[in-house]
Parts: structure tokens; sequence; C-alpha cells
């Protein structure tokens, strides 16, 4: 797990969570740091150290991405890693019709731990006892937000660093045409009753994700929750969990 930021804000990076676009930030910003965690170290299991959670001049912010989504750009992401190379369109079919027909249900095969952990984490910090414990400040908002002028005033109010950073909207993979080219062969499987695929278009053939999405609508309409428009006026008393 990895998080990017400045001393006083930073982001949880968290592959399918915007981690390719964080990590251009990082690469190309001085003023920007990063911070690692492993599943390995019990101590750190949560996405930064106790003593991170324990310094009240710290935010931490989490980009909120639907699940279905998430796993959708996973399940493209493993396609052209595996298949990438493939110049034959009759033989890319072949390889991608293999790969999607070994799912029961979409998404299922896939699981990455730092995922679930920061699941887990989200859970725990909306309990009463646990968020007392908590003395770092925290938000989240949609990962559509992550590249707007709105943020990074927000950003830029909260630490001076982050003035004029604007995180870009990168991929995994800068292969648009292998990726619409894979689409639109996920299309024609998806519309053939006889391939074997399940339809990809159809969130019934996923798996069931509602305690995420039930997840996610609760943090949407708590405090910590920062839509654009809050993203601008959310210093307001009454407004913020910052203020706190």
């Amino acid at each position: 797990m990895h998080i990017v930021g400045t001393k006083k804000v930073r982001f949880i990076n968290l592959q399918k969570n915007a981690s390719t676009s964080l990590r251009t930030v990082l690469k190309e910003n001085t003023a920007i740091k990063g911070w690692y965690t492993t599943d390995i170290d019990e101590d750190h299991r949560y996405p930064f150290k106790d003593s991170a959670l324990q310094n009240k001049d710290i935010i931490f912010i989490f980009p909120l991405r639907d699940p279905i989504k998430r796993k959708k750009s996973a399940i493209l992401q493993k396609i052209h890693a595996k298949f990438g190379s493939v110049n034959n369109l009759k033989e890319l079919e072949r390889h991608v019709k293999g790969y999607l027909k070994q799912y029961l249900k979409y998404g299922h095969k896939l699981s990455y731990w730092h995922c679930d952990l920061f699941q887990k984490f989200i859970y725990d910090v909306f309990k009463s006892d646990k968020e007392k414990e908590i003395k770092a400040k925290f938000i989240f908002i949609d990962i559509k937000a992550l590249s707007t002028t709105q943020l990074n005033k927000f950003l830029t109010k909260l630490d001076s660093n982050w003035k004029d950073i604007i995180i870009p909207h990168d991929n995994a993979s800068s292969n648009n045409l292998f990726k619409e080219g894979v689409m639109r062969i996920i299309k024609k499987l998806s519309d053939d009753n006889d391939s074997g695929v399940l339809d990809w278009f159809n969130e019934d053939n996923w798996e069931n994700y509602e305690a995420e999405y039930s997840l996610i609508r609760a943090i949407k309409t708590s405090k910590y929750y920062y839509s654009v428009g809050k993203l601008i006026n959310g210093n307001k008393k009454g407004d913020s969990c910052l203020l706190e």
C-alpha cells in the first residue's frame, strides 16, 4: 500500500483507485513524497502508521470509486498484461474469450489484499469507538474529482506545496487502441448467447457489491464526504469535519 502527498495532506494510493495518477504526481513533483506499508507488518495494517493516525495535523484523502468499475478496470488490465502483444484479431478474440469464460461471476477471482484492507479501515472509522481513537483528519472524495481545479484549490488552501499540482487522469496502460479492440470483442461475446461468456454489461453477472455500495452511500451522506461543491465551500463552520 502506498501513501502519496505532503507532510500535511496525503492520498491513499490503491490499485484501481487512481494509483497510476498519484504515482505520476509523486514522480514529477519534488514537493510530493511517498510512504509505504505492507500486509506483512501487523502493526501497520491500516494504510498508514499508528503515529500518523495520532497526528491531528495530517489530513488523509480517500478517492472513492464504483466497485464494479474498479473490477472492470482490473480485468481489462489483466487482459492487457496477458495478451497485449497479440496482433491478430481472431487470435486475440480466442484469448479474451478463454479468459472471460473462467468467471462464474465477474470479479470473484480478483482480489487485492490492500483493497480489502481499505474496506476494513473504512468500516472501523465509521464505528464510534474507533473514530474517537483517530486524531488525524480524513475525508473522502469521488475519484472523478481528482483531476479538477477545485481539488487543487482545496489542497493548496490546506498546504501550499500543492500549488499548481493538478493530478493527471492517467491509466495503467496507455494503449487505448488495444482497450478499444478488447471492448469490441467483449461486446460481441456478450451479445452472443452461445459464446459461453457472461454478459459483461449485465450487473447481475458481477459479484454482489451491495455491501460496498451501502458503505459508499453512507460515506456520501456523512460529514467526511467532499463533493466538488464542498471542496470549494467546505471551510464554512458546521460544514466541514476539518474544523473539529
